[in-house]
Formats: structure tokens, sequence, C-alpha cells
């Protein structure tokens, strides 16, 4: 006699549904970009408020005639757009973060510590794209390890390169130029939608005078996501809970 075949339980079904409806993360991810030559473990001091995931995108060598909206949507490849996110930018990351807001919809976007309109950009980078340095730096010197990494270290922030080895991995020649040269000849389209700034008042590249509407960071320089995690960290949280209006 034939084994009589199993009825389906559509209540047994149903409860299957609504258990994975509730084990469905809801967290809201949120991307990491560091600054130019930094890895993203210059991030993990700072602390997400419940309800958040830190998640990360790590630079990749670019080709050297590769343009910087090319390079973003290559690296925005590693969001899922399907869910909530946000986009946080570090420097020249927040650069790229800015050019990925032209093609995509993040929940809101925070740069920490660098420029988002013409009136900030460093004097500096001015006088780089108006004579053209990058172009006339030999090619020998950025393959010099000692050149890039001297250059930022002890000229800039005034440190030894030991204590910033660990996360300053990023010295590839091509990328160090086609890095120097985009950050240096980019001009903020001022186009992104739910935009913060945190940024330091003792800044080294991008000085405090030119930011306009910035969350401050008492005496924070160009590397305080590193030496003030918690005070960024506490205001990144706020920013990231408040909730936005369409």
């Amino acid at each position: 006699m034939a084994q009589e075949s199993k009825k389906p339980n559509p209540l047994k079904n149903l409860w299957k549904s609504i258990r994975s409806i509730w084990k469905k993360d809801t967290a809201t991810d949120v991307y990491f970009i560091s600054g130019m030559c930094y890895n993203c473990s210059v991030f993990d001091k700072l602390k997400l408020p419940k309800g958040f995931n830190k998640k990360c995108i790590e630079w990749h060598i670019p080709r050297p005639d590769e343009s910087l909206e090319e390079y973003a949507r290559e690296m925005a490849k590693a969001i899922d757009t399907s869910r909530p996110f946000v986009i946080v930018g570090y420097s020249f990351g927040a650069v790229i973060m800015q050019e990925m807001n032209k093609f995509l919809s993040p929940v809101k976007s925070v740069i920490i510590s660098s420029f988002k309109s013409r009136t900030e950009i460093p004097a500096l980078f001015r006088a780089v794209r108006m004579t053209n340095l990058v172009e006339r730096v030999p090619n020998r010197l950025y393959s010099s390890t000692d050149f890039v990494t001297s250059a930022f270290n002890r000229l800039v922030y005034n440190m030894p390169t030991s204590e910033l080895a660990s996360v300053m991995t990023y010295v590839d020649p091509v990328y160090v130029k086609w890095a120097t040269k985009q950050i240096t000849e980019w001009i903020p389209a001022e186009n992104c939608k739910h935009l913060y700034h945190i940024h330091g008042t003792l800044d080294q590249i991008f000085p405090y005078e030119n930011i306009r509407n910035a969350f401050p960071v008492e005496d924070g320089d160009h590397l305080m996501v590193l030496k003030k995690a918690d005070v960024v960290s506490s205001i990144l949280s706020g920013i990231l809970l408040i909730k936005e209006m369409e």
C-alpha cells in the first residue's frame, strides 16, 4: 500500500516567514573610505551606535589614466545599495565619497577632515595645481617610500614614520601620483544631500578657518581619527542618529 503523502502545513510555512523577518538584519551599513595612502585600520578606534554596521572600502591601484569618476564607480561596487547605507569619507576618501553621491543615494554622507566647496580648497592645493607640481616631481621620488612617508609624516604631522607604519601602507608610486593629482585638482560640485562635516580646529592640510558648517573637534589635527577617536565617535554617532526629512 502506497504511503500517504504529507499535506503542506500553511501555519508552519507562515511561522518560518515570520522568523525570517525577525532574523533579518535591519541595521544601516556605514561604509568608511580612508585618507590617501592610509588603510582602513585608521578607523579601528571609532565606535558606532547600536543599529549601525561598520564596513570599510580599501584603496586599489588605479590605472595611470583612470578618471576620478571611474575610480569612484569601481569602489562603489563594494556597497550594497539594496539596503540603507551611509558613506563616511576621511580626507581624500571624502573626495571619493562626494563623487559617489553623483550616482548613489546614501541615507547621509559624512566628511571627516576634508573639503566640500571651492572656498574650502586649501592654498597649497591651488599652488600645486597652478604650478603643475605633480607632473614636475620626478617619478623616482614617487617610487621612494621614504620620500612619500617623510613628506606626509615628518613635514606635515611632525611624527616619526614608525608610529604610522601599520596604517600607511598604500605607497605604490602609481597610486601616490594619481591620488595626489586627483585631490589637488578636484573641484567640489556641492551636490551631496544630507551632508555632514566633522573637522579638527588644528588640521594641517585643510585649515579650519576656511571650513564652513562643520562640527568642530577642538585641538583635532588631520589625524584626529586616530588621536581623538572618542570625540569623533561621539559626534559621528549623533549624526548617524539624526532622522532625515526627505
